[in-house]
């Protein structure tokens, strides 16, 4: 008797819990014309990361490790342009999850990007297919976060646009 009426309270304060919140995150879903190997060494490697995240890139791969990227090739790792990352988990192959930690000059949703964190998921679709998924949480309904939201739909499309260009074996045209 005890044990149900602990789980009917458990139950009434998570559907309470759930009502009251949003759900704010950005999910986006993408299939990749590359093994899943290939892709984990994409992001877990600085040569990888060079292929299609920044000409200026490098990665400490542990947890607590950095992921830094520069997007000014005239630029150097380090300097007022680049974008750290701290990876906070790992499982290899099936999940990355990174939180930015310093971000770069004039980026301008730092506030709110301080609330957040990415999650990468890989998925084996086929021998030569895997799925990423990856969820932005720490979202809130601030201004800054919202529009920040707005801004990282695109751009992860965009990026993951750039890691099939890396990735994705063309055949010529004949």
């Amino acid at each position: 008797m005890l044990r149900n009426a602990t789980l009917a309270a458990m139950s009434a304060l998570f559907i309470c819990a759930s009502a009251l919140g949003q759900d704010n995150r950005v999910v986006d879903e993408f299939e990749i014309e590359a093994n899943v190997d290939d892709v984990w060494n994409a992001f877990t490697t600085t040569k990888g990361l060079k292929s299609w995240v920044a000409p200026l890139a490098d990665i400490d791969f542990r947890v607590g490790g950095k992921w830094r990227a520069n997007y000014n090739k005239d630029g150097k790792l380090g300097d007022a342009t680049t974008i750290e990352n701290t990876i906070l988990c790992y499982d290899p192959r099936r999940m990355l999850s990174i939180k930015a930690t310093a971000f770069p000059e004039g980026f301008e949703f730092v506030d709110a990007a301080k609330e957040t964190w990415s999650i990468f998921y890989f998925a084996k679709v086929s021998d030569s297919k895997t799925k990423i998924t990856i969820v932005g949480l720490g979202y809130n309904d601030s201004e800054q976060s919202v529009k920040m939201r707005a801004f990282f739909k695109p751009a992860n499309k965009y990026s993951m646009d750039q890691l099939k260009a890396a990735l994705e074996k063309k055949t010529p045209d004949k």
